[in-house]
């Protein structure tokens, strides 16, 4: 009874210990999908006119326009109004003089969105930029929180980083609704971002680190169906809430099912054992196998201290000065950009399926559902390697296919199937990404890698654009990148049915051939 592995078999391999952490690990990421893309809602920019305007009065159809024509042009003529004199078949606009800027505030529709802060703040023409720069700051602040906190799991432990990220993140979100302008609003958004994202990293470590390699990928992958699921509640909570701040409030309503966690979430004893704090570490042991109607052996640490003593400290910096493990590092962060860089790219083209935004965005979420259902098959059957990459190189090619495609049904089936499989292999690579790395600097790695990884979730919108000299350009980018880091993924190592590394020496060892003594019942 070397390793911690060992002692999970005994205490209880997933019993009520493991499935009150999995609980809470579920709610903190369909919370972090709630205020990931509550923005979708509250920040929409709905139709508006300027207040005032000639083409809303009955002087428009005074010069023998329709009701239609006038209702068009008045949403089109936002930013202007215009004192028009004639009207010219081929171009609306040209055929209107003496136009000045929009004295008045604007009108906005309500059909859809009953209450935005860019409507309260009139962040529209000159200020139109303004809802993509907040939401760029929110990204902004996931980066920050990928560097601060994977670094503070390692270093100081995943329980204090838990809490004081859950504390950031409810603190900030309820004072995000009480933003009195964009600029605050802003700086709070910073801050809910870096909590957010510290939250997640914290809790996919750990709930990788608290199972055996026969329940990793269940429980690794099973997570990020809760993080779809916010999509859902969102979308209900778009229908149903008016206010834009009331909405924001609302989206903290699952801090209230996270509250025991303050209590219940405990240090990880995989890292107590790699910290060398084997009292720490027996003493929640003891209580995982107490809480599971388990008993563990007397003198099992003993042995467990030994073992260890035998081994070096791992830096982060001595994984990466070693050449194997810094190729594996590269090769990684290169897919972690690939993935949110393709994730973002179509989530982002979604909205403009034609459909209700509310019934776009359940699509949107719906898709990744069974997505995540499927990652676990082609990890178990598959192994990491064929299933992250395969899945991948197909994505790229289905964008390429959607490039092909006329616009309509087989469009967009086609940008769904993307949808899908970028949402797998994005499971995959968390997975993997995870059983590569040593526990001492695990977090720090993906930390690191999710780095990479915001980075290109920033760089996607800002690819969208490229649509104006070649419509398909974007797509190309996508389809592209996502076939070369398929291809990559065939370079790191398999892991499937291999022990989480504690040291450098075991990562490295992930290299060779896995020894069917060392196999588990069930290669996951």
């Amino acid at each position: 009874m070397e390793t911690y592995d060992d002692i999970l078999e005994i205490s209880g391999k997933f019993g009520r210990y493991q499935w009150r952490t999995y609980f809470f690990v579920c709610i903190a990421l369909m919370q972090a999908s709630m205020l990931t893309f509550s923005q979708v809602f509250i920040g929409a920019t709905a139709d508006f006119w300027c207040r005032g305007s000639k083409f809303e009065t009955d002087a428009c159809l005074s010069e023998s326009l329709s009701v239609a024509d006038c209702e068009r042009l008045k949403k089109v003529a936002v930013c202007i109004n215009h004192n028009f004199t004639f009207y010219e078949e081929e171009d609306e606009l040209r055929g209107y003089v003496d136009t000045m800027q929009c004295q008045n505030d604007w009108v906005f529709d309500h059909t859809v969105h009953k209450s935005t802060f860019t409507e309260e703040w009139g962040l529209v023409c000159d200020n139109s930029a303004m809802p993509n720069i907040l939401q760029s700051i929110y990204l902004a602040g996931l980066l920050f929180g990928c560097i601060v906190f994977g670094t503070m799991a390692d270093r100081f432990g995943r329980s204090k980083t838990f809490k004081i990220c859950l504390l950031c993140e409810v603190v900030f979100t309820l004072l995000s609704a009480l933003s009195p302008n964009p600029i605050i609003f802003g700086i709070i958004r910073f801050c809910v971002g870096a909590s957010v994202y510290g939250l997640t990293l914290v809790v996919f470590v750990t709930a990788t680190e608290m199972v055996l390699p026969t329940t990793r990928v269940y429980v690794g992958v099973t997570v990020w169906g809760f993080f779809s699921l916010g999509f859902f509640i969102l979308s209900v909570l778009g229908k149903f809430i008016s206010s834009w701040r009331l909405f924001i409030v609302a989206t903290a309503a699952p801090f209230l099912l996270m509250a025991p966690s303050i209590w219940y979430f405990e240090e990880s004893p995989r890292w107590l054992i790699t910290q060398r704090r084997f009292n720490d570490a027996d003493r929640i042991i003891r209580r995982i196998a107490k809480t599971n109607g388990r008993t563990v052996p007397t003198d099992y640490i003993l042995e467990i201290r030994e073992s260890k003593e035998e081994t070096s400290s791992v830096a982060f910096w001595d994984a990466i000065r070693n050449p194997v493990l810094r190729i594996y590092f590269l090769n990684l962060i290169f897919n972690w950009f690939v993935q949110s860089f393709v994730y973002y790219g179509l989530s982002l083209s979604t909205s403009n399926l034609g459909f209700n935004v509310f019934v776009a965005f359940c699509i949107s979420g719906a898709v990744e559902m069974p997505a995540h259902a499927f990652s676990v098959v082609s990890m178990k059957y598959l192994g990491r390697r064929i299933s992250t990459g395969g899945i991948m190189i197909l994505g790229g090619l289905v964008c390429f296919a959607t490039i092909l495609s006329p616009p309509g049904f087989l469009r967009v089936t086609f940008a769904m199937i993307g949808k899908f499989a970028i949402s797998a292999s994005y499971d995959n690579v968390y997975i993997l990404t995870a059983e590569i790395f040593p526990t001492p600097i695990r977090s720090r790695c993906v930390g690191t890698c999710s780095v990479a990884a915001r980075v290109g979730g920033i760089v996607a919108p800002l690819i969208l654009v490229l649509e104006t000299v070649w419509a398909s350009l974007p797509l190309v980018l996508f389809a592209s990148s996502s076939v070369l880091a398929g291809l990559l993924v065939f370079f790191l190592p398999e892991t499937k049915g291999r022990l989480m590394p504690d040291t450098i020496e075991d990562s490295l060892n992930l290299r060779k051939p896995l020894r069917s003594d060392n196999d588990n019942t069930e290669k996951m």
